[in-house]
């Protein structure tokens, strides 16, 4: 069956919860006359031992699942010299020679060479295998990192280049239009997936891609690294951060030079996606949108206020990008200050180290009486039990989190990342009349945290007034159905032209 849309997804919908799958589930649901096939990008095989963890809309046509650390059998094999096609060879030279110059222009060539239905057989074969392709690793070596270690270099090319090489030779469903929620490797695949069916490609951005991988890799201690621990001295990433830096930034290049049509959330992320290569006319931003009337009216069974503590609430993955481990710092400095605070922690769990780690860190600051990780819960059942939101991201873009708690009026503390600034505080003249929502702080910042939450915990009015901003401005500005309508428009658009 050919679809309408062919949605491209990396490590998301259907299998974890929140964040952009419930961006993508909100959309499919809500568009019911287009179909949708979704086309998900996992490590490998068992990846999501929990399985899906939404019920997928009737007007999903198919799923299927590409994996990215597969092909290791390969190597077991022999390969005969006498299978070697030197001009498979000097293309992929040519490839990687334009990714360490930072350019996408040779990607076309290498794309046709992977697909092509003569050579698919003994392809990846090939070039994981052969003396020649070996000597492309070797020439990439020399050239940049003769210094470093060999080993180190070998298991990071081929970290690099077989899930590469999955993305791009992987089959595509039919569909009128394709659709991929991020650069990375879906970017790939979804450039690809033009290249081969030349239907038209969208992309929307939530976070930026690049500057995501940029915080995991600076952060990351699996990325071999002789250098890792050097900090006496501010200095360049080491070789092996930026080579998957830039590896990064070339995959982002390349899906942008092949959409149609990009989505972003708000004018900052217009401006990135911009220095990172994406031609500005092609580029619009569609601001997320929430259900007014799920989030701005408690249900019959919602929990009760208590008057005699005041409760915060963190809603969203409790993982590295989210700086729980600041929030809690934060905390015990609040608590130190006000007695009677509680926080609430709701969200997934799933991310058993840095959990484990954030419950350690509240151990060690005594915080158990003061602080619940509660995981995933009903959130409109939960809001109206809130005093206080705080966000304390090291990296967000739009967060749908801010535009549901402020539907039900309640005020937030967020750290200065992506939108949160303009949620808050208005992004046009009109929306800057309506008030502050919120207080915007530092990241990584537990002292201006904690005293931006002690401000409002302090202050009943400057409370209400902010909740009452945070109401009429998500009221005015983002529903959901704006969103909706506008995203139908764009998919019938291009599945019409398809």
């Amino acid at each position: 069956m050919t679809a309408d849309v062919c949605l491209v997804l990396e490590g998301t919908y259907p299998y974890v919860p929140g964040g952009v799958s419930a961006w993508v589930h909100t959309l499919i649901r809500e568009i019911p006359d287009l179909t949708f096939h979704l086309l998900h990008l996992s490590a490998a095989p068992g990846s999501y031992p929990q399985g899906m963890r939404y019920e997928l809309p009737p007007n999903v046509v198919g799923l299927d699942e590409v994996h990215l650390q597969t092909g290791d059998e390969d190597l077991l094999t022999r390969f005969s010299a006498r299978q070697v096609d030197d001009e498979a060879i000097e293309i992929f030279r040519t490839f990687f020679e334009d990714v360490r110059a930072g350019g996408g222009n040779a990607f076309a060539a290498f794309f046709r060479l992977v697909n092509d239905p003569e050579r698919a057989r003994l392809m990846r074969r090939m070039l994981l295998q052969s003396e020649e392709a070996w000597e492309v690793m070797l020439d990439v070596y020399r050239a940049e990192a003769s210094t470093r270690s060999f080993l180190r270099f070998v298991w990071t090319w081929r970290f690099a280049f077989l899930p590469l090489f999955n993305a791009i030779s992987a089959p595509v469903p039919d569909a009128r239009c394709f659709h991929t929620v991020c650069t990375g490797y879906a970017g790939i695949l979804a450039a690809g997936a033009k290249a081969k069916t030349g239907r038209p490609l969208i992309l929307t951005e939530h976070g930026i891609y690049t500057r995501e991988r940029r915080i995991d890799i600076q952060s990351a201690d699996w990325i071999p690294d002789n250098q890792a621990h050097a900090t006496l001295v501010p200095r360049l990433p080491p070789f092996f951060r930026a080579f998957w830096m830039r590896q990064f930034g070339v995959m982002s290049r390349i899906c942008y030079e092949a959409s149609d049509e990009i989505l972003t959330l708000y004018e900052g992320n217009r401006r990135l996606q911009a220095a990172d290569g994406a031609d500005l006319d092609v580029i619009r931003v569609v601001p997320n949108g929430i259900d007014l009337e799920r989030y701005g009216n408690a249900p019959p069974d919602a929990e009760q206020h208590d008057p005699d503590v005041f409760t915060i609430g963190f809603i969203g993955r409790v993982c590295p990008i989210k700086d729980v481990r600041t929030l809690l710092q934060s905390m015990r400095l609040v608590i130190d200050e006000l007695p009677h605070v509680r926080l609430r922690i709701l969200g997934p769990l799933d991310e058993a180290e840095y959990v484990e780690d954030c419950r350690r860190l509240a151990k060690t600051l005594r915080l158990d009486d003061h602080v619940a990780f509660e995981g995933m819960v009903d959130v409109p059942r939960v809001l109206p039990a809130l005093d206080l939101c705080v966000l304390s991201s090291i990296s967000e873009a739009q967060p749908l989190t801010i535009l549901e708690v402020g539907a039900r009026g309640v005020p937030v503390v967020s750290t200065d990342v992506g939108a949160c600034s303009e949620l808050l505080g208005g992004r046009t003249p009109e929306d800057k009349a309506l008030g502050e929502g919120g207080l915007v702080v530092p990241m990584a910042s537990p002292g201006a945290m904690a005293q931006a939450l002690v401000k409002i915990a302090r202050d009943d009015e400057l409370r209400r007034s902010m909740g009452a901003s945070m109401r009429q401005r998500v009221q005015r500005f983002y529903d959901v159905r704006d969103m909706v309508q506008e995203y139908g428009a764009i998919y019938r658009r291009h599945a019409g032209a398809a």
